[in-house]
C-alpha cells in the first residue's frame, strides 16, 4: 500500500492533545549524507505529529569541508517545517569533552525528553553532559565506524537502537541487549511520480548520487563507462552524471579526462536539486562497496528510475534483481556495463523495472517513518 500521504489535520490535532514531547536529533553536520537528509526530511513530519523537534549539528558544515549552501538549504527546510536547527560549533576533532561541554550549556536552557543520536560519536557527549532523559541511537551503515566492543559501553547509555535495514538489525542483535526497532530510511514526499517510464532516452542518462568517498566507489563508474565505450561500439554512449562533493572531486575529474571520458562522465559536485536531476535521468547507478539503506535509491524508485547497483549490503535490501533493478557483482565494471546495456536495449525490461521501482517505493514513505519514530519516542520516554 502506498503510504505517501501527509498526516491529516485530525491526526495532527490528536497528537497535539497528547502530552508534549521534545526530541533533539544529533547529526555530525548538515550535509548531503543519508543520515542528515533523513533527519531533515523527518523534522517537519514529526512537528506535524506534535513533537517539538530540534536538529543539533556537532559542527558547522565548513569545518568538515562541506558546503555552506547545502547546510543553509537543509536548515531552511527544517525551520520551514516548524523545527529548529542549531550547531554546537565544535572543532574538526569533535572530541567528547568538547561536545559534552557545548551540550551541557544547551541543556542548561532547555531539556528534551529524548535525544536521538544519528552518529555514535555523540553518545559519549550525551553521557558526559549529564543528560538523564531517554537516548536513542541510529547507526547509518552496515560497516561500523567504531570497534564493536563499544556497544557494551553504549548499552550503559542508550535505551533503544534504531536499525534502518534488516542487515543493520542483525548486526545490533549480535552486539547489544537493548531493544531494537526496525525503521527503514525514507524519501521526502517530493520524490514521487505518477507513472512508470516507458524507455530510456538516447543517449541514456545515468545518475549517481552521493559524496565522493571510498565507500561510493566512483572509480567503478569510470571503469563502467570505459567498458561500455570499448565493448559496445553499436551502443550510443550513455551520459553519466555524478552528484556529490568531497575532497577527491578534482582528482576524479582529472582521472576522467585522462581516461578520455570527459564527454561521457560529468562530476556535478554537491547538488541541492537532486529531484530535478532524477527527473531528467533514465537510470540510477549505485556503485558503492557497502551501504546502510541508501536514500538515493529510495528517492530514485519514487521517481520511477530503474536501479542498477552493486550487490552489497544495503543495496540488496532495496533492489530485487529483475523486479525494480539489476544487481551486479562488486568491482565488476564489465558486469555493470552489461546490465546497463540490457536495460537500454530492451524497452519492455526498462518499463518493467520502472514499474517495479514505483511499487517498491511505497514502502519507504516519510510519513510511515515519522509514525514509527513517534511510537518509538513515546515508548522510550515512559
Amino acid at each position: 500500500m502506498n503510504d505517501m500521504r501527509p498526516i491529516s489535520q485530525e491526526q495532527g490535532a490528536a497528537e497535539a492533545e497528547r502530552e508534549p514531547l521534545e526530541v533533539w536529533s544529533i547529526v555530525t553536520s548538515l550535509t548531503a549524507g543519508g543520515a542528515e537528509i533523513l533527519v531533515s526530511n523527518l523534522s517537519g513530519a514529526l512537528v506535524a505529529r506534535g513533537i517539538t523537534n530540534r536538529v543539533v549539528a556537532l559542527c558547522d558544515a565548513a569545518t568538515l569541508g562541506n558546503t555552506i549552501e547545502m547546510e543553509a538549504n537543509l536548515a531552511e527546510q527544517i525551520t520551514r517545517g516548524g523545527g529548529e536547527f542549531v550547531s554546537l560549533g565544535l572543532s574538526r576533532k569533535r572530541g567528547p569533552l568538547e561536545g559534552a561541554a557545548a551540550l551541557r550549556k544547551m541543556l542548561a536552557q532547555r531539556v528534551p525528553d529524548v535525544i536521538h543520536c544519528h552518529t555514535a560519536r555523540a553518545v559519549a557527549m550525551v553521557a558526559l553532559s549529564g543528560f538523564r532523559g531517554s537516548v536513542v541511537l541510529t547507526h547509518h551503515n552496515t560497516r561500523l565506524s567504531f570497534p564493536g566492543y563499544l556497544f557494551r559501553v553504549f548499552d550503559l547509555i542508550v535505551d533503544r537502537y534504531v536499525a534502518i535495514s534488516p542487515e543493520l538489525e542483525a548486526i545490533y542483535r549480535k552486539r547489544t541487549k537493548r531493544p531494537i526497532t526496525l525503521i527503514p530510511n525514507a524519501a521526502a514526499r517530493e520524490f514521487v511520480t505518477g507513472s512508470p517510464r516507458s524507455a530510456a532516452h538516447v543517449p541514456c542518462r545515468i545518475l549517481s548520487v552521493g559524496a565522493i568517498s571510498d565507500q561510493k566507489n566512483y572509480g567503478l563508474v569510470l571503469e563502467t563507462a570505459a567498458a561500455l565505450r570499448d565493448n559496445y561500439p553499436s551502443l550510443v554512449p550513455p551520459k553519466f552524471s555524478i552528484a556529490g562533493g568531497g575532497q577527491g572531486l578534482e582528482e576524479f575529474r582529472k582521472r576522467s579526462q585522462d581516461m578520455g571520458l570527459f564527454v561521457d562522465v560529468e562530476f556535478l559536485g554537491e547538488r541541492s536539486d537532486v529531484r530535478d536531476l532524477m527527473s531528467a535521468s533514465d537510470i540510477l547507478l549505485n556503485s558503492s562497496t557497502y551501504e546502510g539503506l541508501p536514500i538515493a535509491i529510495i528517492e530514485a524508485m519514487g521517481m520511477a528510475l530503474p536501479i542498477i547497483a552493486t550487490d552489497v549490503a544495503g543495496n540488496r535490501d532495496l533492489v530485487t534483481d529483475g523486479e525494480n533493478g539489476l544487481l551486479a557483482p562488486l568491482h565488476d565494471p564489465q558486469g555493470i556495463a552489461a546490465a546497463i546495456g540490457r536495460v537500454i536495449a530492451d524497452p519492455a525490461l526498462y518499463q518493467s523495472l520502472s514499474l517495479g521501482a514505483v511499487e517498491r517505493s511505497g514502502q519507504f514513505s516519510i510519513d510511515r517513518s515519522a509514525d514509527r519514530h513517534l511510537d518509538l519516542y513515546r515508548t522510550a520516554d515512559r
